[in-house]
C-alpha cells in the first residue's frame, strides 16, 4: 500500500509540471454569434472632401453590395449583411487629417461635419436603407435587416483647444474631456439613427478608427468606450494593421471583435507566405482576417494577390469567421468589378460573393489563377544590407549636399523625426526601424508634381558615373510602404534632366533597394530620384548612392545631348487607410508549443505510471 501511495504522490507532484507543458488552446476566432448574427462587414468609406460630392454613396452605388447581381444586373441573392461607415484618409474642414495626426489633430468642426455627412439626406446611411429595401423587394424577403456600424474618431491629445461639443468646450490634454467627446460621438450617431426610423437597418455597434494602439493611456479611454457601448447593448470592433501595436492583447481594450489586415495588397512584392502568416497569428490570438483590394486588382499581379487572400481564408478558419472587406472609397472596387466587361475583373466580385456565402471552392480559385508575371523586382532571403556599399566603387555622393521632399517630423516623437539633412548622403545604411538614419517621406508632403524626390549635387560635372543605388525600409506594420514608379534622371545644369533606364528593385522581409549599373558611363552633375508610395503613408529611405566603378575608362566623345525630363508615366499608387508608424517594433509571434515527439514521450510515461500502479495494486490484493 505504501508503494501505491508513493507512486500516486509522485504522479501528483509531476502533474503540474506536465500541465505546464500542455500547449494553450488556440483562441476562438470571432464568428457571427459574436456580432448578433452578422459576419460580412463591408467597409463603406465616406467624407472624401477632396472628391466629388464628398465621396457620398447613393442607392445605385450600394445596390451591388446589398444584393448579388448577375451580369445582366438582376438581383440573385443578398450579399454583404452589414456595413461600416467610416471617413476616408482625407482632411476635414479645419485642415486636419481625419485619422490620427498629433501634429495636426482634428477639431470639433471636423467631428460635427463628419457626422452631418454620414447622415446626409438621401446619401450614405439613407442610401443603404433604400438599397437594402430594394434588394429585399426583389428577393421577396420582408424580415431581413442590414447591420450598421459607425465610427469613433480619435481625440488627439494635442488638441488643447478642440472646440465645443454638446455645449462643452474641450481640451484633449484632459482624459475626462477625451471621454466626453467619445461619448458624444456615440450618443450623437445613435440619436441620428433612431430619429431616422429606418425600417431595413439595425445598429450593431461602433468601430475604433485608429489601426494601432497609439498611446498607453488609450487603454483607459478604450475601456471607457467599451463599457459604455456594452451598457447600451452595442458591440465594439477594431481592424489593426498587420502586427500593429496591441493586436496580441486586443481583448484587454474592450473590443468584442478584432480583424487583422494582412496588408499583402500594399507591400512592395507578392509574398506568398504573407496571408498564411497573418492567418496563423489571427488564429493564435483570436482575430479574424480582413479582405483587402484596391483598383490595382484589375491587373494580373494584384488579382493574383487577391486570390491569395481567398486561398488563405478558404484553407483556414477565416472563411467561417467574421469577415471585413476593404475595397477603397466610391466608386469602390466591388462596384467596378460588378459592372466590368473584363471577365477576370468581374471574377473579383463573383469570388468574393462565394467567399462571403461560404460556397467558395479551391477549384474556383485555381481555375482563374493568372500565370506568374514579371513584377520588375527580385525577392531574396537576405538583401545583404552590410554589403550594399561595394568596396570597388568610389561613392561620390557620400558627403554631398542634396535637396529632397520635406521629411516628416510631426508625430509620435520617434527617432526618425530627428532630421539633420544629411541622412541620404552620409554613407550609413540604416539597420534599425525608425532610427535617426532615415529620411521619412510622407504622402502629405509631396513635390508639386505629386511625387517624392531627392536630388544630389555632385559639385561638378562628371563623365564617368556608373552606379546608382538607394536603400529603403520595407515594414508595412509601421505604416511604411515600398517606393513605386521609381525613376532616376540626371542633369548637367540642374534644370534640364534626362531619364536613365528603370532600376532593378530587390527586396527581403524588412528592406528594399534599387540598383542601376550603367552599360556606358553617364555624364552629369545632378542626379534625381523620384517615386511614389505603394502601401502605407510613408516611404523611408536611408541612402541614395551615386558612384564610379574602379577602373572605369571614359572614351572621348561629343557631350551627350540633353532632352526634356521624362516623367515616369505612372500615377502615384493609391494610399491605403493607414496611420503613422507605431513607435515600438512589431511584436514577434510567441514560440509554438511542444512538438509531437514530446506528447509521445509524455503519453508513454503516463501509460507506464498507470501500469505500475495497477501491478502494485494486484500484488497488494494477493
Amino acid at each position: 500500500m505504501k508503494r501505491i501511495l508513493s507512486v500516486t504522490l509522485l504522479v501528483m507532484m509531476l502533474l503540474p509540471a506536465l500541465l505546464c507543458l500542455w500547449p494553450a488552446a488556440a483562441a476562438k476566432v470571432p464568428t457571427a454569434e459574436d456580432l448578433n448574427g452578422y459576419e460580412n462587414i463591408c467597409l463603406t468609406y465616406t467624407f472624401r472632401r477632396s472628391g466629388a460630392d464628398n465621396g457620398r454613396h447613393y442607392e445605385k452605388d450600394l445596390l451591388p453590395y446589398t444584393g448579388y447581381l448577375d451580369t445582366e444586373g438582376n438581383v440573385k441573392d443578398f450579399f454583404f449583411d452589414s456595413y461600416l461607415f467610416l471617413p476616408c484618409m482625407d482632411y476635414g474642414p479645419s485642415g486636419a487629417r481625419m485619422h490620427l495626426d498629433e501634429g495636426n489633430p482634428t477639431k470639433a468642426i471636423d467631428w460635427t461635419s463628419y457626422v452631418d455627412d454620414t447622415f446626409a439626406k438621401g446619401a450614405n446611411v439613407d442610401a443603404l436603407e433604400k438599397a437594402f429595401g430594394t434588394t429585399k423587394a426583389a428577393l421577396g424577403n420582408t424580415d431581413k435587416k442590414a447591420g450598421v456600424f459607425f465610427t469613433l474618431l480619435y481625440p488627439g491629445k494635442g488638441a488643447t483647444n478642440f472646440g465645443t461639443l454638446g455645449g462643452r468646450s474641450l481640451n484633449f490634454s484632459k482624459m475626462e474631456d477625451r471621454k466626453f467627446a467619445v461619448k458624444w460621438m456615440i450618443d450623437e450617431q445613435m440619436a441620428r439613427f433612431e430619429q431616422a426610423g429606418y425600417q431595413h437597418l439595425e445598429l450593431v455597434g461602433f468601430y475604433w478608427l485608429e489601426e494601432y494602439i497609439a498611446a498607453s493611456d488609450d487603454k483607459e479611454l478604450l475601456n471607457y468606450a467599451a463599457d459604455y457601448l456594452h451598457s447600451l447593448g452595442l458591440k465594439f470592433i477594431w481592424i489593426p494593421w498587420y502586427q500593429a501595436n496591441g493586436y496580441q492583447n486586443w481583448q484587454s481594450y474592450g473590443f468584442d471583435v478584432a480583424c487583422m489586415q494582412p496588408n499583402l495588397m500594399w507591400i512592395g512584392y507578392n509574398d506568398p507566405a504573407r496571408v498564411k502568416n497573418s492567418v496563423a497569428l489571427s488564429e493564435k490570438y483570436g482575430l479574424s482576417m480582413e479582405m483587402e483590394c484596391d483598383y490595382k486588382v484589375a491587373t494580373d499581379e494584384y488579382f493574383a494577390r487577391y486570390l491569395n487572400y481567398l486561398d488563405g481564408g478558404l484553407n483556414s478558419s477565416m472563411m467561417n469567421s467574421v469577415k471585413m472587406y476593404y475595397q477603397d472609397g466610391k466608386t469602390a472596387v466591388y462596384y467596378q468589378a460588378c459592372y466590368s466587361k473584363d471577365k477576370q475583373f468581374r471574377m473579383v466580385y463573383d469570388l468574393t460573393y462565394k467567399y462571403a456565402t461560404k460556397t467558395l471552392k479551391q477549384s474556383d480559385i485555381d481555375a482563374v489563377r493568372p500565370e506568374q508575371t514579371d513584377n520588375g523586382y527580385q525577392i531574396v532571403e537576405d538583401i545583404g544590407r552590410d554589403s550594399l556599399i561595394e568596396d570597388d566603387v568610389d561613392w561620390l555622393s557620400i558627403g554631398k549636399s542634396y535637396t529632397a521632399s520635406t521629411s516628416f517630423v510631426d508625430g509620435n516623437g520617434a527617432d526618425y523625426q530627428k532630421v539633420d539633412g544629411k541622412e541620404l548622403t552620409d554613407g550609413i545604411i540604416a539597420s534599425e526601424a525608425l532610427s535617426t538614419d532615415w529620411h521619412a517621406y510622407h504622402h502629405s508632403l509631396l513635390d508639386r508634381d505629386g511625387k517624392m524626390s531627392v536630388t544630389i549635387d555632385l559639385g561638378e560635372v562628371r563623365n564617368d558615373l556608373t552606379h546608382f543605388y538607394a536603400h529603403f525600409d520595407n515594414r508595412l506594420e509601421h505604416g511604411i510602404g515600398s517606393p513605386s514608379g521609381i525613376t532616376i534622371r540626371v542633369s548637367d545644369d540642374g534644370r534640364v534632366f534626362r531619364a536613365l533606364p528603370t532600376p532593378v528593385m530587390i527586396m527581403d522581409a524588412t528592406d528594399s533597394c534599387i540598383k542601376l549599373v550603367a552599360e556606358e558611363p553617364i555624364t552629369a552633375r545632378y542626379v534625381k530620384m523620384t517615386f511614389g508610395v505603394s502601401g502605407g503613408a510613408f516611404v523611408f529611405c536611408s541612402e541614395f548612392l551615386v558612384g564610379v566603378k574602379e577602373g572605369t575608362v571614359v572614351e572621348e566623345s561629343k557631350p551627350e545631348e540633353s532632352v526634356e525630363a521624362e516623367e515616369s508615366g505612372e500615377e502615384e499608387e493609391s494610399v491605403s487607410e493607414q496611420s503613422v508608424p507605431a513607435i515600438s517594433q512589431a511584436e514577434k509571434p510567441a514560440e509554438e508549443g511542444p512538438g509531437l515527439w514530446l506528447w509521445i514521450i509524455l503519453g508513454g510515461a503516463v501509460v507506464v505510471i498507470a501500469a505500475v500502479i495497477a501491478v502494485l495494486a494486484i500484488r497488494k490484493k494477493k
